[in-house]
């Protein structure tokens, strides 16, 4: 009988390691994609902006193994500062309050610039929020996150 559950509690303790591999000594690669929606035309699109590599990933979000997506409304006044901050849209909902919390400080850390004119700037941003535990595909990890950009964020 013990020879049964000793077997037993060998294979439920293999099942758990190939369902939960050891990634402790594996970085994570991370990767973060920004837009911006472009209005000027009669058809809006997405813009995509150069990487963001001042921007880092958000803590509790790598801290939860996350990746998503939110859609950011806001305005941008002549001197730079950011106003009627507004989450339109955040997936997938189990992290939702962290890929929120990361897109508004993106949004409040950027360096606008100054105008001249007075014109307030109304602007909506998407920020993609990916990773990957197969850090030795950078350019495979960076390919899967631009893929999840131009699918809507829901």
């Amino acid at each position: 009988m013990n020879k049964i559950i000793f077997s037993f509690s060998l294979i439920c303790l293999s099942a758990s390691t190939l369902a939960n591999p050891d990634l402790s000594r594996k970085f994570p690669f991370v990767d973060i994609q920004a837009q911006v929606l472009d209005t000027t035309t009669n058809t809006p699109s997405w813009q995509r902006l150069p990487p963001m590599t001042h921007v880092q990933y958000p803590t509790g979000l790598l801290n939860r193994q996350g990746s998503g997506c939110a859609v950011v409304n806001f305005q941008v006044t002549p001197e730079g500062n950011v106003k009627n901050l507004n989450i339109e849209n955040s997936a997938p909902k189990r992290f939702s309050k962290e890929v929120r919390k990361a897109a508004r400080q993106i949004v409040r850390d950027w360096h606008w610039p100054e105008r001249t004119d007075e014109q307030v700037i109304e602007l909506t941003m998407r920020f993609d929020y990916c990773l990957t535990h197969d850090f030795d595909k950078k350019s495979e990890a960076v390919a899967m996150c631009v893929e999840h950009s131009e699918q809507a964020c829901e």
